[in-house]
């Protein structure tokens, strides 16, 4: 940390009375600050984004050439509406060897039970023939449930939001074939602060575009992805968010913002550093082109005692201001000491610093 006794000259204090200009008024000013050793947010982020709650592949369960595809992606189905017929010539062969199978069976039996009313056959052969119908029952039962699978149908009603089936190609047991979601219920895993939010809790979803209120139905340990995140908040964990989204405001993919997942760049200061803005935001005092600025931050988390991570539009050659022996506003210049007046002063610079917002270097204190 560096201590400078600096000059400030109020921006915009140079006045024109009667044609006259007026001399901008100079103080002498302690300041304490600190060089900026910037964190990018790149290190912290990861995709965040809207999903249906309810999302299934659909594979084909017997293999057969695609007789027909009824639908098309963006596709609005309903509950077990078929989807995509496959002919499978394999699965009806299969029904009709179950059915002869049945009808053998039930001969067998009734010859067995007519011989031992006859008395030529014993009880244990009638109920083995029994047992064997019993077999070609449940296997006509499977065949018949295996020819229904030709029939591709809708578990619930959604949307088909891609379809890889195409008529006239031949489709294996197990592929897929079309991807439903049912988009009425979204869903989302954020991160948030483990102290701050528990599970039950109704929760604002920050979007690209507006916001969602959600349902926090649980509270998980962040997954390896996330990891990062512990060094700016140590309670740092995924919700699971849900959001009813029965009128449609909202589109699957739609992107999420999370609270504690820094989007501008971090740093570590002072708690002396932080300031409370007149409209409740955190505000950070730093020296940017011999110009004070304040700068809008987002607090992040401590960093042991009596500092912080915060968030914030800062650029590589700011100074964090710490401390001062007054206060100074946004927009004040400043100047060392040891630097004449003429350096600091705008109207009198020489060019191509003659503009102190376009001024990068540092003032030398």
């Amino acid at each position: 940390m560096r201590v400078a006794v600096a000059s400030k000259v109020l921006l915009g204090c140079c006045l024109l009375v009667c044609g006259q200009e007026v001399a901008n008024a100079q103080t002498q000013v302690a300041i304490k600050r600190d060089a900026v050793n910037l964190i990018s947010p790149d290190n912290f982020r990861e995709p965040l984004s809207l999903s249906a709650s309810r999302s299934v592949d659909i594979r084909a369960r017997v293999e057969g050439l695609i007789q027909n595809v009824r639908i098309k992606p963006g596709a609005k189905v309903s509950s077990q509406e078929e989807l995509v017929r496959i002919d499978s010539a394999q699965a009806a062969k299969q029904l009709d060897r179950a059915r002869a199978g049945l009808k053998a069976a039930t001969l067998q039996r009734d010859l067995v039970k007519s011989q031992v009313g006859e008395g030529t056959q014993s009880q244990v052969a009638l109920d083995l023939a029994e047992a064997q119908l019993d077999v070609a029952e449940a296997d006509l039962e499977l065949a018949q449930l295996n020819y229904n699978h030709a029939s591709v149908r809708a578990p619930f009603a959604g949307m088909v939001t891609s379809l890889e089936a195409a008529q006239g190609a031949f489709a294996a047991e197990g592929d897929k074939l079309l991807t439903l979601q049912d988009a009425n219920e979204l869903t989302v895993q954020i991160p948030v602060n483990r102290s701050e939010v528990k599970a039950g809790d109704s929760l604002t979803v920050q979007l690209a575009e507006g916001t969602a209120s959600g349902k926090v139905q649980a509270i998980l340990p962040l997954d390896t992805k996330w990891q990062g995140l512990r060094q700016l908040v140590e309670t740092a964990a995924l919700a699971v968010v849900t959001i009813e989204n029965q009128n449609g405001n909202y589109q699957v993919g739609q992107t999420v913002y999370s609270p504690i997942v820094p989007r501008q760049p971090v740093l570590e200061i002072a708690n002396s550093s932080l300031k409370n803005s007149e409209s409740g935001t955190r505000l950070v005092q730093v020296i940017r082109g011999q110009m004070i600025r304040d700068i809008e931050v987002t607090l992040l988390g401590p960093v042991g005692e009596g500092r912080s991570y915060v968030s914030g539009p800062f650029q590589a050659q700011d100074e964090i201001i710490t401390e001062t022996s007054e206060p100074l506003p946004d927009g004040t210049v400043v100047r060392a000491n040891n630097v004449p007046a003429t350096e600091a002063n705008p109207n009198t610079r020489r060019q191509p610093n003659a503009n102190t917002n376009q001024n990068g270097g540092r003032p030398g204190f």
